[in-house]
């Protein structure tokens, strides 16, 4: 009966073994000696684990200590060398007299079951991982809208801990002017997806929005029994579009500041120079505007694409617009700084110490294009009625003008001294003093056609790939103001910038008291003053 027993579990393929109450095997049936070989005769723990005594928690133990059933889930080699998972179940064996004189153990392979647990317990592990790594919040809701599932984001999102928003209802989350359309939501049918932007309310009552997507289930019946959706933050992609709004507001406003300079300089006398140069005007704001549209709408396009905000990318983009911006600004503030008529405030300096100053400041950048620099300032130069620092400003602009034009290794040469008109110059130009100090600056650049001299002073001009070309319409205007003049000759050699400036001021009583104080303004041995 025992080996009719014993075959017939191997043929359902279980193993089976006897044991006497010193835990030794007196029967295997043929699938157990087949997995692990013949253990009649040697004790179980000392056949199965190589041990001296028995396993901890070993179910046979359990039965002889009066147990009527006793399991244990353990891992088993085979004697092919193959380790397996195995289920043992051990019951009592007892006489006619009910005394228990052995135990009956069956084993079962449960590898494939454990490898599917292990395999669930991964799946879920993942299952989990992506749902709590993914930047959005994944949400369900029962038929009413209240939360059956979210994941972790939330918190990022909204400040809740997941536990206080389960069995909470959506719509309480959502800002008032918001909720009557999140509502709809609970209205869906099947196959239809409600997709909207909406403002919500954090823990600390924060504005925040997210765009949220959701579809209806349904279990065979006409009304939705759940509701699975994706919530995205969009408060980033709004705070965005608030500057580049806040943005255009302010390019709305320095063309509020060029419509006023154009009133301006209509009431001034000035409208012919805008109507000739209004071309160059626009093509300078056309530039930097349309880098600002451009970087907006590739912001705009990313915000609107699926998946994670590369946060850099759109810094660098805002970054560029910033630039693009400043930019506009400089332009404006060469546009008020040229139609300005501010007063000179003239004092008696010597103009070759500012001079030396500017050519100090100056010197990195010839440094950078290795030019060469020849300085013949005329030593009978002493102090004539100037304003220090549009002096300065006047200086910085022919000598930067001269530095870009020179070629890499070319030559500017810096030339000042004194210089007398004729008496008939004098009558013909109604010149105020007998006497000027003559600045000339040249660089070794290519040759200014005679039709770019005609407009070289003009405002919005230039010869350059860059710039507004106010530069030398501020130099001509700081002369002009010095009541004295600047002119350009350009050949083969290279461009030659002319300025006679007056020593005398033009009114000879003020420049004279100007002089008695000297010593007040400027002190007896003054450093030439810092540019403005």
């Amino acid at each position: 009966m025992r080996d009719r027993f014993g075959k017939l579990l191997s043929n359902a393929g279980q193993m089976y073994w006897e044991l006497d109450r010193d835990f030794k095997v007196v029967y295997a049936n043929d699938l157990l000696i087949e997995t692990f070989g013949d253990p009649v005769g040697i004790r179980c723990f000392e056949f199965m684990a190589g041990r001296l005594e028995p396993c901890q928690d070993c179910p046979a133990q359990k039965v002889l200590s009066d147990a009527e059933r006793a399991t244990s889930e353990r891992s088993r080699v085979t004697s092919a060398g193959k380790a397996i998972w195995v289920q043992h179940t051990a019951t009592p064996i007892r006489n006619s007299r009910g005394e228990v004189i052995g135990v009956s153990e069956l084993m079962m392979d449960m590898t494939h079951r454990k490898e599917m647990e292990e395999w669930l317990r991964d799946s879920e592990r993942l299952y989990r991982n992506l749902v709590e790594q993914v930047p959005d919040v994944l949400f369900s809701l029962d038929a009413e809208g209240r939360f059956a599932f979210v994941n972790t984001q939330v918190e990022k999102f909204l400040g809740y801990p997941v536990h206080d928003i389960l069995e909470t209802q959506l719509v309480q989350y959502v800002a008032p002017e918001d909720k009557q359309r999140v509502h709809k939501i609970l209205e869906l049918r099947p196959e239809e997806i409600w997709d909207e932007e909406v403002g919500m309310l954090d823990a600390h009552g924060a504005k925040k929005f997210a765009r949220i997507r959701c579809k209806a289930a349904f279990n065979g019946g006409s009304r939705p029994t759940a509701f699975d959706g994706v919530m995205r933050d969009r408060t980033e992609r709004r705070k965005l579009e608030e500057d580049l709004k806040a943005s255009r507001s302010a390019l709305v406003e320095k063309i509020r500041i060029i419509d006023e300079l154009y009133e301006h300089m209509v009431e001034s006398g000035k409208c012919k120079a805008i109507e000739e140069h209004t071309a160059e005007v626009a093509h300078e704001l056309r530039q930097p505007l349309a880098i600002i549209g451009g970087f907006a709408r590739r912001i705009a396009k990313q915000l609107d694409t699926p998946g994670r905000i590369d946060r850099d990318r759109q810094r660098q983009y805002l970054d560029i617009i910033v630039t693009e911006i400043h930019r506009l600004e400089k332009i404006l503030d060469r546009l008020i700084e040229f139609t300005k008529r501010n007063q000179v405030n003239l004092q008696p300096v010597n103009p070759n110490e500012l001079i030396e100053y500017i050519i100090g400041i100056t010197e990195a950048r010839m440094s950078d294009k290795r030019i060469r620099l020849v300085e013949n300032l005329g030593s009978e130069i002493g102090e004539i009625p100037l304003d220090p620092g549009r002096f300065q400003q006047l200086i910085l602009n022919l000598i930067s003008n001269a530095i870009e034009a020179s070629p890499i290794g070319g030559t500017i040469e810096v030339e000042t001294g004194a210089s007398i008109p004729s008496a008939k110059a004098v009558r013909t130009g109604e010149l105020e003093s007998e006497s000027f100090f003559e600045m000339k600056i040249r660089n070794s650049g290519p040759k200014i056609s005679p039709e770019a001299l005609q407009q070289i002073f003009n405002p919005f001009f230039t010869t350059k790939p860059h710039g507004a070309g106010i530069g030398l319409a501020v130099s001509k205007k700081i002369v002009e103001d010095h009541f004295g003049s600047i002119s350009v000759k350009s050949d083969d050699e290279g461009t030659t910038f002319t300025v006679w400036l007056p020593v005398t001021a033009p009114d000879h009583r003020r420049y004279a008291l100007l002089f008695r104080n000297s010593d007040s303004v400027l002190g007896p041995e003054s450093s030439p003053p810092r540019a403005q």
